[in-house]
């Protein structure tokens, strides 16, 4: 699978599965730093062996670092399809990277730090957080940057400060992002509205599920990022994000108790129906599954669902995903229906049957 920088091959944490600051609509908050090594093109100009050589330079800087056993280095041709699958859903790595020669990535043991190597930036550090928490993921990313910085020489000048491939990064090279639940806005058909708001406060929103459909995503996620980096310094950058994303957030609450009020029958149709599906299904796809949880997450926003936390909900959503099910199962030993016969059906029989433990505790208020 990859490149142990010691004996001890650690599995990731789950970082997500954690309590966060305004967990019940904000899921997760990632930092990413753009670098570039200094003396080499960008990736997409990058002959064989500088590529082989610019990988080879930054996994080693890694080999120096204070804690070098939290870290693991892995070559994307080194991956078979469902690790490269499982690490995209966690977003440690996006799933284009690894048709891109000379591509890899690091991962720190507890998760909550990846990086990757020769995509559009020689380096990206990614880091994250559970709920809305730019602080730890920035001093994360912040510190990393730092520390790597003693082995490599970065690409920057005075004028545009650091260099990378895209414009709109140059500067920091900092780019915010945060997963959101918006369900009330989509239900009221206000998004649009809010939305060119944050737009004129600096941020780009796009559905975190499926095709950009951000008037009916599924799920009701979305994520907000930040659409350049080069204005004001990376604490008012962070500042200017936060702002933008908290006015999202109290919208969004104003916005759900007004239907409560307004459209009472139609709000608990919705979650009553998806507790019942989630209880009595039997097969559950994986857009209904996130659906279904979206749902539930919502209701325990209107007070109208009890029992469960949002963090949990939050885990819930990776451990519904296609790759994570489909380890699960080549790795467990599962007696299923005799009916339920192809991988397909084995994933939606195990979706099903997650949910049905997870939402064990979950009551009803009528």
């Amino acid at each position: 699978m990859g490149e142990n920088f010691s004996s001890k091959g650690r599995a990731l944490d789950t970082w997500y599965s954690v309590p966060g600051p305004e967990n019940d609509i904000i899921l997760s908050t990632r930092i990413r730093l753009a670098r570039n090594l200094a003396d080499f093109v960008f990736p997409r100009y990058l002959n064989s062996d500088d590529a082989e050589r610019v990988q080879s330079l930054i996994f080693d800087s890694f080999t120096h670092l204070e804690k070098v056993e939290s870290y693991q280095a892995l070559r994307s041709a080194s991956l078979d399809s469902l690790g490269q699958k499982i690490l995209s859903e966690r977003g440690m790595f996006p799933y284009s990277m690894y048709a891109r020669p000379w591509t890899g990535g690091v991962i720190k043991g507890d998760g909550k730090l990846s990086c990757y190597v020769n995509y559009e930036d020689h380096l990206r550090i990614s880091s994250f957080s559970s709920g809305f928490d730019c602080d730890s993921a920035f001093i994360e990313a912040k510190m990393l940057d730092t520390e790597l910085q003693n082995y490599l020489q970065f690409a920057a000048s005075s004028e545009f400060g650091y260099l990378t491939s895209l414009m709109r990064n140059l500067g920091s090279g900092m780019k915010l992002s945060c997963v959101v639940h918006l369900p009330s806005m989509v239900t009221a058909g206000v998004c649009e509205k809010f939305f060119r708001a944050a737009m004129s406060d600096g941020c780009a929103i796009t559905a975190f599920w499926g095709a950009n459909d951000t008037s009916n995503p599924l799920g009701a996620f979305f994520i907000v990022q930040n659409r350049q980096s080069y204005q004001g310094s990376e604490e008012e950058q962070v500042a200017r994000f936060e702002v933008a994303v908290l006015r999202l957030v109290e919208n969004e609450r104003g916005i759900a108790m007004n239907l409560l009020d307004g459209r009472t029958t139609y709000v608990k149709d919705l979650i009553y129906r998806a507790i019942a599906t989630i209880k009595y299904g039997r097969l559950v796809t994986n857009r209904e599954g996130i659906d279904l949880v979206s749902k539930i997450k919502w209701g325990l926003n209107l007070g109208l669902v009890s029992g469960i936390k949002h963090h949990e909900l939050t885990a819930l959503l990776y451990r519904i995903q296609n790759a994570h099910l489909t380890y699960v199962i080549r790795n467990g030993a599962f007696n299923f229906e005799q009916d339920i016969t192809t991988e397909d059906e084995k994933i939606e029989r195990l979706r099903a049957l997650v949910l049905q433990e997870a939402l064990t505790n979950a009551q009803l208020e009528f």
